[in-house]
C-alpha cells in the first residue's frame, strides 16, 4: 500500500500502469457522485460517513488496483498483508472482492489532499474511524491488474 500527498501522485505513474489515464479522466469530471468509465478503467466519486474501525471486514481485490483520493473530509484506513488475514467471505469475481478478518495492527488517517493505492496483496479496511465519525468525499480509480 502507498499513502502520500496528492501533489506527489505523478511519481507513481511508472509503478502503476494506467494511472496517467485515470488522472486525466478525473480532471475532465465535475466530481458528481457516480461511476464513470474511461479507456483503461473506471472511477467512482463517493461521499458519506465513516464506520467504526471494529466493524466490518478487510477487503482485497484481484482484478483492480484501487487509487483512492480524498477530496473533502477524511477517513481512516487499516492495512494488513493478506497472509496475516483469515478469509471470511469467498472471493466474488462480480464485485472483485474478497472479505477477510484479522487484527488491526496498522491504521492511518487519510485526509483531504491525500491518496492511497491498494494493490491486490493489500488487505485494506477503508472508510473507518477509531474515535469520531468523519465525513468524506473521494474518488476511487480502479485500474485493471492485467
Amino acid at each position: 500500500m502507498i499513502i502520500d500527498n496528492i501533489r506527489n501522485i505523478s511519481l507513481y505513474k511508472e509503478l502503476v500502469p494506467g494511472l496517467e489515464k485515470g488522472l486525466e479522466a478525473i480532471e475532465d469530471n465535475d466530481n458528481g457522485i457516480g461511476r464513470y468509465e474511461f479507456d483503461g478503467g473506471f472511477f467512482m466519486v463517493q461521499a458519506g460517513k465513516t464506520k467504526p474501525m471494529d466493524e466490518g471486514f478487510f477487503e482485497a481485490h484481484r482484478k483492480y488496483v484501487d487509487i483512492q483520493i480524498v477530496l473533502e473530509g477524511s477517513e481512516e484506513i487499516a492495512w494488513a498483508d493478506l497472509p496475516d488475514l483469515k478469509e471470511e467471505i469467498a472471493y466474488n469475481p462480480e464485485k472483485d472482492a474478497l472479505y477477510l478478518s484479522g487484527n488491526i495492527m496498522h491504521n492511518m488517517k487519510v485526509s483531504k489532499g491525500m491518496f492511497y493505492i491498494a494493490f491486490p496483496h493489500d488487505g485494506h479496511k477503508a472508510v473507518r474511524h477509531t474515535e469520531k465519525q468523519q465525513e468524506f468525499k473521494k474518488i476511487v480509480i480502479k485500474l485493471p491488474t492485467e
